[in-house]
């Protein structure tokens, strides 16, 4: 292991209070190098700690004093107050999406990913969306073999600390799901699991899931949604990483749609917004394809469920004169169809 995980600070740190906390987290360079460019292990895990901790402080979930240590088996070691424990860091991700990424790192600007096949820009969508809960059944399963995979080294003798927690970075590039819904439903599938090993050894004492900007912490105990708060190698939350979906079934849904550009505006862009707020979407369909009332009700009802919330859908036409105009110039464009 290099001396300087985190860089001036070596391989450990101490500090004494919550703002010793947010300063010196920010002074850590957490960003990810492209995989063209050399990205390495100790980038992926260093990313990992630091916003893992940076949801933890915004959230008041750490005790002072604390100290971490870099080490090898757990990844680190933890002392927070009176806790001792070791925090093990994984990622989740199939082999075929791995593959699919090193080839979307070395494709021209523009390209997507679609579920694990790379789409040029300009290509038609080539796969069906997702049915049913197909991408919750992967999703889960993905989630449940790594935290297995894991699971099965802390019979090792090196791993000493009494107490192991795991952190898991979700990388499956599972498209559109509802936050509130899947941690749940992976909770239960873990106590399946648990309950239906014959000879339980030694268990991760806590299992969270760093997820875009999002992390769930503590899955089994109620899966707490914490956000990572915006930082140089982690910029302001988007709409779509805050709504949890992804940018390849956003697509899909403007191409089944005919919409040809797609923004947000209003709260989903701002501090204010919350579990309950509604989500105001733009959108403007290609010129030749007429839509009427009712069918643009139907489009708002199924970007409602792919949302996971109340999606209120407007075209330029239908905002107010008085806003029209800055709603047009401040909003938060992240979707294109196929032309």
């Amino acid at each position: 292991m290099a001396g300087r995980f985190f860089g001036a600070l070596g391989n450990d740190f101490a500090v004494a209070s919550a703002r010793e906390m947010r300063d010196l987290l920010f002074e850590v360079e957490a960003s990810v190098p492209p995989r063209a460019e050399g990205r390495t292990n100790d980038d992926r895990e260093r990313y990992c700690i630091v916003h893992y901790l940076r949801a933890l402080e915004r959230a008041g979930l750490i005790q002072y004093p604390f100290k971490l240590t870099k080490g090898e088996s757990p990844d680190f070691r933890v002392e927070m107050g009176s806790q001792l424990f070791g925090l093990e860091v994984t990622e989740a991700a199939s082999e075929e999406h791995q593959r699919a990424m090193s080839v979307l790192a070395r494709s021209p600007k523009g390209s997507l990913l679609e579920i694990d096949e790379v789409r040029l820009p300009k290509e038609p969508l080539r796969r069906p969306p997702e049915a049913g809960d197909q991408a919750e059944r992967l999703w889960i399963e993905q989630m449940l073999a790594a935290l297995q995979k894991k699971t099965l080294l802390l019979g090792r003798p090196h791993y000493q600390l009494p107490e192991v927690q795991l952190l898991i970075y979700d990388n499956t590039g599972l498209g559109s799901w509802t936050v509130t819904d899947w941690p749940a439903r992976l909770a239960e599938a873990i106590r399946e699991w648990k309950d239906a090993e014959p000879n339980p050894g030694r268990r991760f004492s806590r299992c969270s899931i760093l997820r875009d900007r999002i992390l769930i912490y503590d899955v089994e105990a109620g899966a707490e949604l914490l956000p990572v708060p915006p930082s140089s190698s982690l910029p302001p939350l988007l709409p779509l990483t805050r709504l949890g979906v992804s940018e390849e079934g956003l697509y899909a849904f403007c191409h089944r749609q005919h919409i040809r550009k797609l923004g947000f505006f209003g709260s989903v862009r701002g501090e204010r917004f919350g579990p309950q707020s509604d989500v105001d979407v733009l959108v403007e369909f290609e010129p030749r394809y007429r839509i009427g009332l009712i069918r643009l009700a139907e489009v708002e009802l199924e970007l409602s469920r792919l949302l996971g919330r109340k999606a209120d859908l407007r075209t330029v036409p239908d905002l107010s004169r008085y806003f029209r105009d800055e709603v047009v110039r401040e909003q938060t464009d992240l979707a294109y169809a196929a032309s």
